[in-house]
């Protein structure tokens, strides 16, 4: 379940997000706007390899905003976020 705050942060950040598809890129926004008891639902990144690996919470959030947008958001490597990055 997803608590309301963190679903009504959904709803705004989805109206300015227009075509981002990056988990990371949504993941920061709504981590901005909530306070920080709420960030415990979250997965952290590994402390080594950097990378993302989500758990149950970050799946119920993306598969929400696939729900509200249509948008299903990509769990990119790194390396992968790195050289999109290097493209834009």
């Amino acid at each position: 379940m997803i608590p309301d705050r963190i679903i009504a942060e959904i709803k705004n950040i989805s109206e300015y997000t227009e075509d981002c598809d990056d988990w990371v890129e949504i993941k920061k926004e709504i981590m901005k706007r909530i306070p920080s008891n709420l960030r415990k639902n979250f997965s952290r990144r590994d402390p080594i390899t950097k990378e993302q690996i989500p758990n149950e919470f970050d799946m119920n959030v993306i598969n929400y905003y696939y729900s509200l947008t249509g948008i299903k958001l990509k769990i990119l490597t790194l390396s992968e976020r790195r050289k999109r990055d290097d493209k834009e």
